[in-house]
């Protein structure tokens, strides 16, 4: 199945791998490299914390490492 990222990036061949309700706003995907990707719900809900929803974020703003693939130790 196809997801699109955070960023805006799409995802062919990803698994989720967050349970269903482990976060309120966000799931995450593994793709066929084992790198793993933050994805926005469909819904997101607002929090108390501000009445804003949350958006994507720019394509040209992910961070320089986004597209690496760590070992299960981080490195």
């Amino acid at each position: 199945m196809a997801y699109t990222d955070i960023y805006g990036f799409k995802h062919e061949n990803a698994t989720v791998i967050s349970k269903q309700d482990e976060f309120h706003r966000v799931f995450i995907i593994e793709d066929e490299k084992h790198r793993r990707f933050e994805c926005l719900k469909e819904h997101p809900e607002a929090t108390h914390k501000g009445p804003s929803h949350w958006k994507l974020a720019k394509q040209d703003t992910p961070p320089d490492n986004y597209w690496d693939v760590f070992d299960s130790d981080g490195k």
